[in-house]
């Protein structure tokens, strides 16, 4: 269809000349009106960030995968096999991140991480800049406040290039030589001389040098002030992405053979996420919240679940570029309703149990299964027309299904509460195996488990192999649709399977992957290469097509 072709879009000569401002590159801080980095306030280059990481045509090509973070997320949900397309699929503007097709260096697809994290990352440089070689005491309360925030932005930034472009062996591809290889590091002191001859750093150095530190100050500079509100960066968020980081290194290492510093890591890694649970105040979210009809997972403040979520504000939504177009099955002005919609792998649907209330977030093929909440007036017979295990998880903003301005303006949620638990129960398994178990029994009969039947992992649990991927499945079905879970089996090698007898993925999704998939390798574009010659022989082996389709 027209559709399916335009979404896959190769870098033209013009489209080069747009990108090239957004390279990695470039040195200049994003200001607005022409103004010079020094005649912008602190504040206003701080609260500049947030509102980058939401908007929509942030790479500049303008396509319906150009919403910045939110967009970065449904490409690597995309990718993982737990979402599918049982629709039109010549309207999925995510089908080459789900098909994996056209994601080598000529695609403007690849444009969607990397331009927008480095044009993040010169933001939080612009912040550290002007005040970062300042000794703390001499920092007065806001400056302290911004610098902390502009530590843990980049932190975070770094943290997902890193997951995305280091090359993870798999059975697919070759990549020997880029082994160990992150991503090229930009410091507020990087010249753009420098900039054009900047190689890919060593993973073990960007966590090292800068990824963790950043995390240490950003906690050190923050540790007497309370957020405001779930949109401010708190220090319960900085010990969850600590949790994060030191269990993604914690698994690295232990593949490695390094035992002794992989155990070390993993009980900072739980740690870390007990410490974001007992500081945030935060709970899981309830049935009720879990199945609101306006307000599910979509706003930061009807729940206490949420540590920190982005805001979208109403005068920002585009009608297309913004997540709920996509990931929202109730809404009535994208073609991502009955038409194409987003729907759970049918095995991953099946493996839940009946009396996990999860299972609600889905359209069973029998639609009497559950007495289904929804935000429209015509709900019976509309979810009639919607394929079967279509999601209803992500609902639009105030219920708002026939007003785009209002119902796109959807909270995004960035970590929630519920992240800590697992991260907390994965990690202490490797300390003690039975306190995993335990954990995660209690956080599934406290949390999610209604009526008498109780949930018990340990027969799946007989080794930590079986007790891995268990607490895996019940992450893949918390947190799907939110960006999280590919992360996961990139770290854990863990395999993705959309071809099969009865599948209800389209022919051309149909990708079975025995440990990790090709594609999470994520490929540098042709505009780095060509601004920093330096990566041009240091790249990710083109995954494209490379796993034959299931027939």
């Amino acid at each position: 269809s027209y559709c399916g072709m335009k979404n896959i879009f190769k870098i033209s000569t013009l489209s080069v000349i747009a990108a090239v401002a957004f390279s990695s590159c470039i040195k200049e801080a994003q200001l607005t009106s022409g103004a010079t980095e020094e005649q912008v306030t602190l504040e206003t280059l701080i609260q500049g960030i947030p509102a980058a990481l939401v908007q929509a045509a942030s790479t500049g090509y303008g396509l319906a995968w150009d919403f910045a973070y939110p967009a970065i997320h449904i490409a690597t949900e995309s990718m993982t096999g737990d979402l599918v397309v049982p629709g039109n699929t010549g309207y999925d503007w995510f089908s080459q991140w789900g098909s994996n097709i056209a994601l080598g260096s000529e695609y403007a697809v690849g444009a969607l991480p990397w331009n927008n994290f480095y044009s993040w990352i010169m933001s939080a440089n612009s912040v550290i800049r002007r005040i970062g070689n300042t000794e703390i005491s001499a920092l007065d309360s806001s400056e302290k406040q911004y610098l902390g925030y502009a530590y843990a932005y980049r932190a975070l930034f770094y943290f997902d290039l890193v997951r995305m472009y280091e090359f993870k062996r798999n059975k697919y591809t070759e990549g020997e030589d880029v082994i160990g290889l992150g991503v090229p590091i930009v410091l507020p002191e990087t010249t753009e001389a420098q900039a054009k001859d900047n190689p890919r750093a060593k993973v073990s150095d960007i966590y090292d040098t800068l990824i963790f530190p950043d995390l240490e100050k950003a906690e050190e500079l923050l540790s007497s002030f309370k957020a405001a509100d779930k949109y401010t960066i708190s220090i319960a968020l900085i010990y969850g992405m600590k949790a994060r980081a030191y269990l993604e290194r914690a698994t690295s290492l232990e593949e490695d053979g390094d035992k002794v510093k992989s155990a070390e890591y993993y009980a900072s890694a739980a740690t870390y996420a007990r410490k974001a649970i007992e500081t945030s105040g935060c709970t899981p979210l309830t049935q009720d919240q879990w199945e609101d009809p306006s307000n599910g997972f979509n706003n930061a403040n009807s729940n206490n679940a949420w540590i920190w979520g982005l805001a979208i504000p109403s005068e920002s939504v585009s009608n297309l570029l913004c997540f709920t177009a996509h990931m929202s099955t109730e809404n009535a002005w994208s073609a991502y309703g009955h038409d194409t919609c987003r729907a759970i792998n049918k095995n991953l649907y099946n493996s839940i149990s009946g009396s996990d209330f999860r299972k609600h977030s889905w359209l069973d093929p029998d639609r009497n299964y559950y007495n289904y909440k929804s935000c429209r007036k015509d709900a019976k017979e509309y979810f009639a027309k919607l394929k079967n295990y279509s999601n209803i998880k992500f609902r639009p903003a105030q219920g708002a299904y026939e007003d785009y301005i209002t119902g796109g303006a959807a909270d995004h949620c960035m970590m929630r509460v519920e992240e800590m638990y697992f991260i907390e129960a994965e990690a202490k398994a490797h300390e003690k195996f039975s306190e995993g178990i335990r954990l995660l029994n209690e956080f599934m009969n406290n949390y999610r488990i209604v009526g008498d039947r109780k949930y018990d992992c340990s027969a799946k649990s007989s080794t930590m192999t079986g007790f891995i991927n268990e607490l895996i499945l019940q992450k893949r079905v918390e947190f799907w649709g939110e960006g999280i879970i590919m992360f996961d089996m990139k770290r854990l090698n863990i395999s993705s399977k959309r071809g099969y007898t009865g599948t209800n993925a389209p022919a051309s999704y149909r990708i079975n992957c025995e440990g990790r998939a090709p594609y999470w390798n994520f490929v540098i574009g042709r505009n780095e290469m060509q601004n920093n010659p330096a990566v041009a022989n240091q790249n990710n082996p083109d995954p494209s097509q490379v796993v034959p389709l299931w027939k």
